[in-house]
């Protein structure tokens, strides 16, 4: 039994750093979204697969089972050791009105690779590890305009990079009202290339390329707390709270302007116009905050909503504003387990719903809305008696749309996550050796 059970928990653990290694590699995808130029890139889903079948509704959420990373709180309810992961599909559509055209891309990327683990024997304080993507930079855009004198000039505008967050957290508390933090390390990098092209007949003139590389890092905490209030039999009402204060991260800075030609190989440095290596300054990440409440019947159904913000105003570069703006996103999710104690598998199935709304955060000018319809489904497998092991199959799809027709730029979204809870009760005494 003892040798089982190392077995099952090295190569749990083996496969966590496997997907780490993954996550934090640069995961070679087709994708082309202008909008990740901003900030730090395109802000990526940062809730669970449970939440994102719910639209996100994450705030007030907690099960024994699922590590709900958005509000640490929730860690206190975790009775098993779970090891939490996911895999995302997107596919994103782009269609502009001048000339109207349309553009496809799609990537495979991990979403997150977590571990909760409950801290005592009658639950009420938990922890839990993980590394997940925040941000991510990834566009290839071409224009052409004439200019007087000049036949046409060609500019190539290349992005790639993102962000990462490194966390370790706990809950704790009492059986209606735990609180919880999380604190980790933020980092990742920003490369943004242009290249310009004169294009005449007679005269040959040289192209330009700039590069501006940065890499960035720093630590940063959230922090959140959940108060359930029974109001009947087997009823009850969840509040819950999270957020983030504004934190600064350490940046350093590689500027690049050369010449060049084109070569068999790639670009071919002619001359270094201009180079400026490990500029030092400081990013400045903005402030969050949530919150939400949920009605539940216990192992059964539950419904809510949930608001959130984000100060993006006050995002600030080597000091220099960006095109953002403060943001808001409302979200409305439900959660229905038709019968956990019947024998029909399906009626022990988890089915979720959801819908979010609210203003994107890159400030175009003019109002630029963006929304998201979502359902899922958390299929368990058979449970292991003689272990304690069971599984859970979480899936999520997702679909949305950012900006409307009267914009030059429409961006529609499909968004296709799965992912397992693996879960094993590690720490109760054994009767049998």
């Amino acid at each position: 039994m003892r040798s089982v059970r190392r077995i099952t928990t090295c190569s749990t653990i083996l496969s966590a750093l496997v997907f780490s290694i993954i996550l934090t590699k640069n995961v070679q995808a087709q994708e082309n979204s202008p909008y990740s130029r901003y900030g730090l890139g395109d802000v990526l889903p940062s809730y669970n697969i449970v939440a994102r079948g719910m639209g996100g509704l994450a705030s007030p959420y907690r099960d024994l089972q699922s590590v709900n990373f958005i509000n640490p709180a929730s860690y206190a309810s975790l009775k098993v050791v779970t090891l939490d992961i996911g895999l995302d599909y997107t596919s994103r559509t782009l269609r502009t009105s001048e000339p109207p055209q349309k553009f496809k891309s799609q990537y495979l990327i991990p979403s997150y690779v977590q571990i909760g683990v409950p801290l005592t024997k009658k639950g009420h304080w938990g922890m839990n590890i993980g590394l997940r993507p925040m941000s991510r930079i990834n566009y290839n855009l071409g224009t052409r305009t004439r200019l007087q004198g000049i036949d046409s000039v060609f500019y190539n505008y290349v992005g790639n990079g993102g962000s990462y967050q490194a966390y370790l957290g706990t809950g704790f508390g009492w059986k209606n009202f735990t609180v919880g933090l999380n604190a980790g390390y933020l980092f990742g990098n920003k490369e943004y290339t242009t290249r310009v092209q004169f294009i005449n007949d007679t005269i040959p003139y040289k192209k330009t390329n700039s590069s501006d590389t940065t890499r960035f890092g720093g630590l940063f905490a959230t922090a959140g707390l959940q108060w359930t209030i029974p109001v009947g039999k087997s009823m009850f009402v969840r509040l819950g709270l999270n957020g983030s204060l504004q934190h600064k991260l350490n940046a350093t800075r590689d500027i690049t302007r050369q010449t060049y030609e084109n070569g068999v190989n790639g670009p071919v440095v002619i001359d270094s116009i201009y180079r400026a290596s490990d500029v030092k300054g400081e990013i400045i990440y903005p402030a969050s905050y949530g919150g939400g409440i949920i009605l539940e019947k216990e192992d059964n159904w539950q419904i809510g909503v949930e608001y959130n913000t984000m100060k993006w105003s006050d995002y600030r570069y080597y000091g220099q504003e960006d095109k953002l703006k403060n943001s808001w996103t409302l979200r409305i999710g439900a959660q229905l387990t038709p019968d956990l104690l019947s024998k029909s598998y399906w009626s022990r199935v988890a089915y979720r719903v959801g819908f979010s709304y609210g203003p994107s955060y890159v400030d175009v000018g003019t109002q630029f809305d963006q929304y998201m319809f979502s359902f899922g489904a958390g299929f368990p497998l058979k449970r292991n008696y003689y272990n304690n092991q069971y599984t859970t199959i979480q899936t999520a799809f997702e679909y949305g749309v950012r900006g409307n027709k009267d914009q030059p730029l429409r961006e529609n979204l499909m968004r296709i996550t799965i992912g397992f809870n693996l879960s094993d009760i590690w720490f109760n005494k054994r009767k049998y050796d």
